[in-house]
C-alpha cells in the first residue's frame, strides 16, 4: 500500500508514522553535527509542517539521544559550525541525493565536500606578517 493509500485508509496511522520519521530525520541530523536551527529548516522544508512541529520532533530527537548510549555528549551539541559538521551536512544531502537518483545534484555534491575537506575552516589567528 502506499503513503497516500495510506493515509486514506488510516490517516491517524499515517500521522504517526510521519512523526516517527521526522524524528528519525532530526536524530540523523543532530548526530551529524548540524546546528538546531538548520535541522528545524530542513524538517519544515521536506515534511512541509510548520517550524514549530519541526522544533518538538527536534525535542524528541534530542530526548532520545541523551537517553541513548551511543548518542552526543551534551558538550558536543553546542559546538561551532566547524568543516566537519559542514562535511557531515554534505555527506546526508548527497544520500538524499543518491536515494531519489538525482546523479547531477549527487555530483556537484561530491564536488562541494571535496572543497571543504580542503578548507581547514576559519583561523583563529591572523595569519598576515603585518601584524
Amino acid at each position: 500500500m502506499t503513503n497516500q493509500a495510506t493515509r486514506i485508509a488510516n490517516p491517524s496511522a499515517a500521522r504517526v508514522s510521519e512523526g516517527k520519521a521526522r524524528v528519525s530525520y532530526a536524530q540523523a541530523l543532530l548526530e551529524r553535527g548540524l546546528k538546531v536551527s538548520s535541522v528545524a529548516t530542513m524538517i519544515s522544508a521536506k515534511f512541509s509542517v510548520a517550524r514549530s512541529t519541526a522544533y518538538v520532533d527536534i525535542q524528541a530527537a534530542n530526548k532520545t539521544i541523551q537517553e541513548s548510549d551511543d548518542g552526543p555528549d551534551s558538550s558536543e551539541l553546542s559546538d561551532p559550525v566547524d568543516p566537519l559538521s559542514i562535511q557531515a551536512q554534505l555527506v546526508h544531502m548527497i544520500d538524499v541525493a543518491a536515494a531519489t537518483g538525482d546523479g547531477k545534484t549527487v555530483s556537484q555534491l561530491i564536488k562541494s565536500l571535496d572543497t571543504v575537506k580542503r578548507w581547514g575552516g576559519y583561523a583563529p589567528d591572523s595569519i598576515s606578517p603585518f601584524t
